[in-house]
């Protein structure tokens, strides 16, 4: 297997879409055993794989879900690289914010003096660069470049340096900060820089609800995933934009207006309004759902708002 592999097998993938349109379904997902979420890290775990190269653990056993989980990681590895060849993995930070937004494999420099590159990329489109649903060939800016990588399965790295990590009985400000994420992403806990068996079961929750291997620790990968959960757009309480969705494992403000919107309508079973988007909320909406004679997939869309007279802007 070479390099060449992984530029041609994800050359293979051209065109392909979600299925259905807008749902983050796919059979990367579906390969990778987390179906339904953002996929362009999972698109390139899954072409390492098929050429031949599987990914080394990260999120998981076939690779990385998460952006920043896998800039944490091969920072820490020591894989970083400037000068990037064909076939090693592009990460974006598009607001310069530090946290990574979107994934790739690099192919090519466009231009001498390094400035453009072109790469394969999942999730994408047109107007829609991280969430787009498609399979493309894109032209990006060097500035829009967090780092580059070279992953241990081609370098042939094996060590690691030591880890770095949060758990039970630590304290200080870089517990406060995790805290203080979760906390803006639902979770219950208290914001005291202390890491007691709250801020545990939160992180618990967390690597749960992202299928992650459940242990309470925060890695850097584990802490990558959060901050690039943190750094996600906020859909507001009571508005929703025309792309908004949610979908079993969501919490938040939205979710509980989505639940409420579900009693206001007597759908059976009654939700408890709790904003989190569990199994009796999904069962609730799909009975909406067919009585609206609409798609019957458990997933709150924008038709789905619509029909609950739930404003979408």
């Amino acid at each position: 297997m070479s390099r060449q592999t992984i530029i041609d097998t994800a050359a293979s993938q051209n065109g392909t879409v979600e299925s259905p349109p807008n749902s983050n379904k796919t059979k990367y997902g579906k390969w990778y055993g987390l179906d339904g979420v953002k996929w362009c890290a999972i698109f390139v775990s899954w072409v390492y794989d098929h050429a031949g190269h599987h990914m080394e653990r990260i999120d998981t056993v076939n690779g990385y879900q998460s952006c920043q989980s896998g800039y944490n990681f091969w920072k820490r590895n020591g894989c970083l690289v400037k000068d990037p060849q064909p076939g090693d993995v592009v990460l974006y930070d598009w607001g310069g914010d530090g946290v990574c937004d979107h994934t790739g494999i690099f192919v090519q420099w466009v231009d001498a003096e390094k400035t453009m590159l072109m790469a394969w990329e999942g999730n994408t489109e047109q107007g829609n660069d991280s969430d787009g649903g498609r399979v493309m060939l894109r032209q990006r800016k060097r500035s829009l470049v967090k780092a580059f990588a070279t992953p241990k399965v081609l370098s042939g790295a094996t060590g690691t340096t030591d880890a770095e990590f949060l758990q039970t009985g630590d304290a200080g400000s870089d517990v406060a900060a995790l805290q203080s994420m979760l906390l803006g992403l639902g979770y219950v806990v208290k914001v005291d820089g202390i890491f007691g068996p709250g801020t545990e079961n939160a992180v618990k929750a967390f690597q749960q609800k992202q299928k992650l291997q459940v242990t309470g620790i925060v890695t850097t990968e584990v802490m990558g995933a959060i901050e690039e959960e943190n750094s996600m757009p906020k859909v507001p309480g009571k508005k929703f934009s025309s792309g908004s969705y949610l979908r079993k494992g969501d919490s938040g403000s939205a979710v509980l207006s989505l639940q409420e919107a579900l009693n206001a309508r007597n759908t059976d079973p009654h939700v408890e309004e709790d904003g989190v988007f569990g199994t009796v909320t999904q069962k609730a909406l799909k009975a909406f759902q067919q009585l609206a004679n609409l798609d019957v997939d458990g997933i709150a869309g924008p038709a789905t708002f619509h029909a609950l007279g739930m404003d979408v802007v």
